[in-house]
């Protein structure tokens, strides 16, 4: 992680102020005339307006800010919060983003200037899916699909310049971690159990589990180094509701990320390696313990609840279009068609009728983008990650970007188990590494 940065020059500070000066005027009267005839839109667009404004000179808090909003988004949703306002205020974060960079240009940060090889992958993949709508069977779910895509990587790109210096980097991946606990405090205290017991009703449990494996390993991290008490305090309580909330998930794909990465974190340890050792020892005895004899059996079953159907599907589905695969997003609507090709299936009811997602990232890119945009996406994935690893030797991050680089090998790992290549977590955490790299030369960070 590169020295903090100074303050921008006044020149950059005063185009940034230009823009809001002319752009106020304007979204008065606009403002004036919503209030009248909704008032209700007029206080979200107000709270959009704030954002924007917020975003053009801490881009950092910002993003931090929609980070906790966002968390999952049907956790506030369920307030009457965040699935109302997560479009709208990824929408003004991604404006502020683009008119700081075109007003403030070589003194931004930007990921394609500082990490070209990761960009144009990031750039290529997103092309290869926008081709494919060329041979889909169902070329508009393609662009459904596209879309998504797209507003997760522009906010990759803006959480890059935001988490560029030290401050930036501890607020964005600080915001990660408490969105984690408080979604995870929230969740547990509401009661939010299905029919089977197991935490996730206003969210997919399996995806929430694996959102929780970098926040659980930078935290672990931060509990074991030398810190101020404060410092241990906060990060030992994100730890232990994260790790019960991963728990209570009851997430076969979570559980494996998360020893995955207990792993991953013995070999990123540096000079915490004996206390990772011992804690992965003693984690491994009681999972031997508690699944051995009293684990729940939804996660002790031997049923895959149809996942492995879907994992023979994608698989014949790529070895069929291996090249250019049926087209983003059709992995459902092809699916069907599989179920009377002599594949053993063992839920044929859940393909025909439900027509459900492949349940793994790396097949189901396979199935639908072809070897190459499988290739395209493993390589973001190595790159993200081989960016964190040098950032090692950080000084005072060092310990943030060890543990993230063994988060995000687990949540890479628990991806094997559920379709989440659009999800906003991924691309922050991926962002987060790339910003993790120890390049020593850094123009000033925006908004600083």
């Amino acid at each position: 992680m590169s020295a903090e940065v100074s303050l921008p020059r006044a020149g950059t500070q005063s185009a940034t102020g230009s823009v809001v000066a002319l752009a106020a005027p304007i979204g008065a009267a606009a403002l004036g005339v919503t209030t009248a005839y909704s008032p209700k839109t007029a206080v979200e667009a107000l709270f959009a307006v704030a954002l924007f404004v917020l975003a053009l000179f801490r881009l950092d808090l910002a993003v931090a800010f929609f980070i906790l909003l966002t968390f999952p988004e049907h956790l506030p949703g369920s307030l009457g919060v965040g699935a109302t306002m997560a479009k709208p205020a990824g929408a003004m974060i991604a404006v502020a983003w683009l008119v700081t960079a075109v007003a403030r240009r070589g003194d931004v940060p930007l990921l394609p200037r500082e990490r070209p090889a990761l960009f144009w992958a990031v750039v290529a993949f997103v092309a290869l899916a926008a081709l494919s709508s060329l041979w889909a069977k169902d070329p508009a779910t393609t662009f459904a699909d596209l879309g998504r895509l797209v507003q997760v990587i522009v906010l990759m790109l803006a959480a890059y310049t935001a988490a560029a210096g030290r401050t930036g980097y501890r607020i964005v991946l600080g915001a990660y971690l408490v969105a984690s606990a408080l979604t995870s405090v929230y969740s547990v205290a509401t009661g939010g159990y299905g029919a089977n017991g197991r935490l996730g009703v206003l969210f997919d449990p399996n995806y929430f589990a694996a959102s929780l494996i970098p926040a659980i390993l930078v935290a672990l991290f931060l509990l074991l180094s030398p810190r101020p008490r404060r410092i241990r305090l906060f990060a030992g309580a994100i730890c232990a509701v994260d790790v019960a909330a991963l728990l209570l998930t009851q997430s076969r794909g979570g559980l494996v990320g998360f020893a995955v990465a207990l792993v991953a974190a013995v070999f990123f340890a540096g000079s915490l390696r004996p206390r990772i050792v011992a804690i992965v020892l003693v984690c491994a005895a009681a999972a031997v313990g508690y699944f051995g004899f009293a684990g729940p059996s939804h996660i002790t079953s031997a049923s895959s609840s149809g996942r492995s159907d879907e994992w023979r599907i994608a698989a014949r589905m790529a070895e069929n279009h291996p090249f250019n695969g049926v087209g983003l997003g059709n992995f459902g609507i092809v699916e069907p068609s599989y179920a009377t090709q002599g594949i053993d299936l063992q839920h044929v009811r859940y393909i025909v009728t439900y027509r459900q997602r492949a349940h793994n990232t790396y097949l189901e890119v396979a199935a639908e983008m072809g070897i190459a945009g499988l290739l395209l996406l493993v390589g973001i994935f190595a790159g993200a990650v081989r960016s964190g690893a040098r950032g090692l030797s950080a000084g005072e991050l060092e310990m943030w970007a060890r543990g993230l680089c063994a988060g995000a090998l687990g949540m890479l790992a628990a991806y094997a188990f559920i379709s989440a290549q659009w999800e906003k977590q991924l691309w922050l955490v991926l962002a987060l590494l790339a910003v993790s790299a120890a390049s020593r030369q850094r123009a000033p960070r925006a908004g600083r």
